[in-house]
């Protein structure tokens, strides 16, 4: 298990985005699954992004483990031309929905069930001009990471790493 399979779920359970989701299924998630550096132009519905931003370790008693504490953010992306009042409108139930459907849920993995931290507005004047509202809602969660983990994700890594050409 990694971080990315913390994204990944969170990312499934709202957006439907994997691979093994129809396509005419996906339009009745809740968001839509947005790619936050590309720059966000049109939203048919609200969007959302989902990525562990940090971690901390600490070791475990008598043992090789790591305990590793990994900070989850969720960013929320509305849009509504018309005025900002109607973003917050749609922004804050989107906000309680994640929170609810987050808090507690451990995902389905081998991890700690999920905790909320805070949410914030985080837009810019950038936004403001796109007709765009965004929020970040923060969630922390904790696991073990252990030898046999490690190698797995050594394994895994290797694997990326084959895929690269020795000039890239």
């Amino acid at each position: 298990m990694t971080d990315f399979d913390i994204e990944e779920r969170i990312s499934v359970l709202f957006c439907g985005e994997n691979d093994k989701t129809p396509a005419k299924e996906r339009d009745s998630f809740w968001f839509k699954s947005i790619d936050i550096q590309a720059g966000i132009t049109t939203l048919s519905r609200p969007g959302m992004s989902v990525a562990v931003m940090s971690g901390d370790y600490e070791t475990e008693d008598a043992t090789d483990n790591l305990k590793v504490t990994s900070k989850i953010i969720v960013t929320l992306v509305v849009k509504n031309v018309a005025k900002e009042k109607e973003r917050r409108r749609i922004l804050h139930p989107c906000v309680k929905h994640v929170v609810w459907k987050l808090q507690g849920n451990d995902l389905g993995l081998e991890i700690d069930s999920l905790k909320v931290k805070n949410w914030k507005d985080v837009t810019t004047p950038e936004h403001l001009a796109a007709a765009l509202l965004v929020a970040e809602i923060e969630f922390e969660t904790v696991y073990t990471l252990t030898p046999e983990t490690e190698e797995a994700s050594y394994r895994n890594l290797l694997s990326i790493w084959s895929s690269f050409k020795s000039e890239e």
